[in-house]
């Protein structure tokens, strides 16, 4: 299905990391490598001579948490995150992550230490799955945490605010004070069955990160922008109806009627066969009409 996409001019002149981006679209969630994955959509536009230095970054925060061991330990294994990610390299939370694009990239999270929730979550899970800890990522009302499960216990933590633990209360979903912080010791283990909590596959943690550059780049009035974001993001999840969606609309506001025709074409070839597509079928009647 990538191969249907009409690539951005930035994207065009790197080859490498649409190659990377489609390979990641081919494996099954479990074998995707999240942090490389990161950093291909990170130089997507960009010199990819930045790609070296930021796998030795990730190569470096590898090698430091393997040099104290491989604890099987909840509490030992979360001392080492936070001993390599906040004491030895100082990464932290950007508090302007939602105006600051560079927040969002993983090259530049790398080299300025600063980052969104997902970004510095994104090292966070990079670590753990390397040396073969259990941590998945977590959507609790669109706060982006991480769960550390060991054969002892399990935790909930924030990666934005340096790997503190949490403790989530029973509240409704609209009423974010359930969400606190206690360092260093929580008096109580987490309600983890709660319905608040809901996992993110690899795949859904790397989408949530790309939608946050697409929606700052519509923000700006970039529409051609967000057109590479949703291009890299069908990429690595090619049959994710909505981006095929959203795509063909953005293309078909541009101008580029053969690009949104083959875009919702996607969208409809994707929909169960039980479930019909008007607006889709509808939209791709205009266009059609208005390229003939």
């Amino acid at each position: 299905m990538g191969g249907l996409l009409r690539y951005t001019d930035s994207m065009q002149n790197n080859p490498e990391s649409i190659r990377l981006l489609r390979h990641a679209g081919e494996q099954e969630d479990d074998s995707l490598d999240i942090a490389q994955t990161a950093l291909a959509l990170a130089v997507i536009d960009r010199p990819h001579d930045r790609l070296e230095s930021a796998r030795e970054a990730l190569d470096l925060l590898l090698a430091q948490a393997r040099s104290a061991g491989c604890p099987k330990a909840l509490d030992d294994q979360l001392a080492i995150l936070r001993h390599v990610l906040v004491v030895q390299n100082k990464y932290t939370g950007d508090e302007n992550h939602h105006d600051d694009a560079r927040a969002t990239n993983l090259a530049d999270v790398l080299e300025r230490r600063r980052g969104s929730p997902v970004a510095l979550g994104i090292l966070y899970l990079h670590i753990a799955g390397k040396m073969g800890w259990a941590m998945t990522g977590l959507d609790l009302s669109g706060h982006f945490l991480l769960r550390l499960s060991a054969q002892d216990g399990q935790v909930v933590i924030d990666p934005f605010r340096a790997g503190q633990t949490c403790l989530i209360e029973e509240a409704p979903l609209d009423d974010l004070e359930n969400l606190l912080f206690d360092e260093p010791d929580p008096p109580a283990l987490l309600d983890l069955s709660s319905e608040l909590l809901r996992p993110l596959s690899r795949r859904a943690v790397l989408l949530r990160l790309q939608h946050s550059v697409k929606r700052r780049l519509l923000m700006q009035d970039r529409i051609e922008g967000a057109i590479g974001a949703l291009q890299s993001m069908i990429l690595f999840a090619p049959r994710q109806q909505d981006l095929w969606r959203e795509l063909g609309y953005l293309q078909a506001e541009r101008g580029h009627l053969r690009a949104a025709i083959n875009a919702l074409e996607v969208v409809r070839d994707l929909a169960p066969q039980a479930i019909a597509v008007p607006q889709e079928d509808s939209m791709l009647r205009e266009l059609r009409w208005r390229l003939n």
